[in-house]
């Protein structure tokens, strides 16, 4: 009886010490996702004063929608909703939808031409709330080891002067190149598969073990929303090859986590010249970020 006794009481501290440790674990996912707007935001307040108004408001919507909102009130939801209940709605301003979802880039091709890029709105690719959540926070923490690479070597007090060189010529080209290659060893940790639910998204990428050109694309995709680079997902949703398609350094490019590599001016599926692409092998020098997965 004794025995049977010492093997419950076993049986419940293990079982309480998991269900703490998995309840911690996401607490901290949650409390991480509190920076990010677009978790902070997904599940923001649309109530104000008991009345409910989530028909005609989304507090992401408000919040990318206008500049002035984000300098003023951050990502704080209750900032935001009674913002617009009070003066938003009277000055016509929109809340339930992104403004300009149809508008077009003009951004120079490197040549003399332009070259005009149609803005359009990401999927996440069916990831659920907390998948997302996870996702970003990888994502962040490498766009954050990205963008810090150089400032760390050119603020130490020991960098010589051709460190301080190597950090000020880090282009934003080389930074997708480098991003793709990170997303290209994650990938390379996995299994390619075009079946299931989590092939197309960067949770499968990042944490789940399978991955597709879809779930890399989208990958990388969350590192440049994080570096601020501007993208475009390529053949979306589609059975051709998919990548981003992006805007840096003033120039039209694109970045391919499936074949490591950033440039300027057209893929080499539409045209461009393999030749011309800016690899992760080439630039990784460039950077000292420590990764893990």
């Amino acid at each position: 009886m004794k025995l049977f006794a010492k093997r419950v009481f076993s049986l419940t501290l293990a079982f309480t010490t998991v269900a703490f440790l998995v309840c911690s674990q996401m607490f901290s996912l949650r409390a991480e996702a509190k920076d990010d707007p677009y978790t902070a935001l997904s599940k923001g307040t649309t109530v104000y004063n008991g009345v409910d108004y989530k028909n005609e408001y989304n507090p992401l919507f408000y919040y990318l929608n206008y500049e002035d909102l984000r300098e003023a009130f951050g990502a704080d939801p209750n900032k935001l909703i009674e913002h617009w209940v009070l003066f938003g709605k009277k000055e016509k301003r929109v809340a339930n939808k992104l403004v300009g979802d149809n508008t077009e880039y003009v951004v120079p091709t490197g040549d003399k031409s332009v070259t005009i890029i149609k803005k359009t709105k990401h999927d996440n690719g069916g990831m659920t709330y907390e998948q997302e959540i996870m996702a970003r926070s990888i994502a962040k923490q490498i766009a954050d080891a990205i963008n810090n690479a150089g400032t760390a070597s050119s603020s130490s007090s020991s960098s010589s002067s051709k460190s301080s060189s190597k950090a000020k010529s880090i282009k934003d080209v080389e930074k997708v190149a480098y991003a793709a290659g990170v997303v290209k060893a994650y990938c390379d940790l996995g299994t390619y598969t075009t079946k299931g639910k989590i092939y197309r998204t960067a949770y499968g990428v990042f944490i789940g073990g399978e991955y597709s050109c879809a779930g890399a694309t989208r990958a990388l995709g969350l590192i440049l929303d994080y570096l601020g680079i501007t993208w475009v997902h390529v053949n979306i949703n589609t059975w051709a090859d998919q990548y981003c398609r992006v805007i840096v350094d003033g120039k039209e490019g694109y970045g391919d986590a499936m074949i490591e590599s950033a440039g300027y001016g057209k893929h080499p599926n539409e045209g461009g010249k393999a030749s011309d692409a800016v690899t992760y092998a080439k630039i990784r020098y460039k950077f000292d970020v420590a990764t893990q997965r």
